[in-house]
C-alpha cells in the first residue's frame, strides 16, 4: 500500500492559477485584434486618402480599417467580418468609406482601392510606423499630424487612376 502526503492545509482547488501569463510570449493572434486608439485618432484628423478633403472641428474623417489579405505586408484577413488590427487604417471622408453608393464599404474593397490607384496597405503600414516612432518619442500632436498628412499628401500625388 502506498504512503499519501496530503499538505496540512489541504490541496489548492482545482482552477486556481498561480501565475498570469507573460502576454510578450504570445503570438498577436493569440492576444486577438490589437487595437491603438491613439493611433486611430490621429487617423482621423488626416485628410481623405481617397479624396483629400480635409477633416473640419465639426465633422471628422474616418478611419477606414482595410480588410483585404496581402502577403506583401504580412497582413491576414481575420474572416468573419472581423475587423483588421488598427494598424491597417487610412483616413477617409465619411462620403468616401460608407455614406455613398461609391464608397469603400459598397464596392469591392481591392477593386476600389485599384481604381483609385493608391495601395491602402502601403499607406496604412507607413501611416503607423511613423505614428508609432513620434509617439514613443513623445513629439508634440501637431508634429505627428503633420508628419501623417505628409504621407497622405505624397500618396495622392503618386496615385494614378485604374493603378
Amino acid at each position: 500500500m502506498a504512503l499519501r502526503i496530503v499538505p496540512e492545509d489541504g490541496y489548492r482547488p482545482l482552477g486556481l492559477k498561480t501565475a498570469r501569463p507573460v502576454p510578450s510570449r504570445k503570438t498577436p493572434r493569440e492576444r486577438g485584434r490589437q487595437e491603438d486608439a491613439e493611433h486611430l485618432d490621429l487617423v482621423r484628423d488626416l485628410p481623405c486618402l481617397a479624396s483629400g478633403t480635409l477633416p473640419t472641428v465639426r465633422r471628422r474623417n474616418e478611419a477606414a480599417h482595410i480588410r483585404y489579405s496581402s502577403s506583401a505586408f504580412g497582413k491576414v484577413n481575420p474572416g468573419g467580418g472581423a475587423k483588421p488590427d488598427d494598424r491597417w487604417t487610412v483616413p477617409l471622408s465619411p462620403e468616401k468609406h460608407q455614406g455613398s453608393k461609391d464608397a469603400q464599404h459598397s464596392n469591392g474593397e481591392e477593386w476600389w482601392w485599384e481604381a483609385i490607384g493608391i495601395n491602402p496597405l502601403r499607406v496604412a503600414d507607413q501611416l503607423y510606423a511613423v505614428s508609432t516612432a513620434l509617439r514613443l518619442g513623445r513629439a508634440p500632436r501637431e508634429d505627428i499630424v503633420r508628419a501623417l498628412t505628409n504621407i497622405v499628401i505624397k500618396a495622392r500625388a503618386e496615385a494614378r487612376p485604374g493603378g
